[in-house]
């Protein structure tokens, strides 16, 4: 009797370690270290007063004079710093490139792996899965000064 005492203690104790093994301790990265990176534009859309322009940026011809990037670092747990360069080729050949910083980007997770970007609590696009999407509204002077609508969207996918 005292050795199936003995089996049933140790196949007790063998289940408690098996049970106790099985918990799930990984920790969750915090959501802007889900995304931080470089990311390449793939699209870049631009609409005046509803009458919209797009430009496929995977296009070879398109790529050798316009490039747009993104690169997304981390400010806090839920802050990014997202920094948009935008370069062009100018008439004398020469790339000319424009920076445009955004220094506090709040992160609102929408589920399955994506974040709605807040600048200053108003959306400016999503993040996540390798893809980013930018879109922001705006108005404008148009060359005989009428005061137009410009919304700008621009998609991009995260570099390896």
């Amino acid at each position: 009797m005292k050795t199936f005492t003995s089996i049933l203690s140790i196949s007790a104790l063998a289940l408690m370690l098996i049970f106790s093994g099985c918990t799930n301790n990984e920790v969750e990265p915090d959501p802007a270290d889900q995304v931080i990176g470089a990311y390449a534009a793939t699209t870049y859309s631009e609409s005046i007063n509803g009458v919209a322009q797009s430009i496929d940026l995977t296009n070879t011809l398109i790529k050798e004079n316009v490039a747009i990037s993104f690169d997304v670092a981390k400010k806090a747990a839920s802050t990014l710093t997202l920094v948009l360069s935008i370069s062009q080729r100018d008439s004398t050949g020469a790339m000319q490139t424009y920076n445009d910083t955004y220094d506090s980007i709040e992160l609102k997770a929408l589920g399955n792996g994506n974040f709605e970007m807040l600048n200053a609590g108003i959306s400016v696009g999503q993040i996540g899965n390798g893809n980013l999407s930018l879109e922001e509204t705006y108005p404008d002077t148009d060359e005989s000064g009428n005061t137009v609508q410009v919304t700008v969207k621009i998609a991009a996918t995260k570099s390896l």
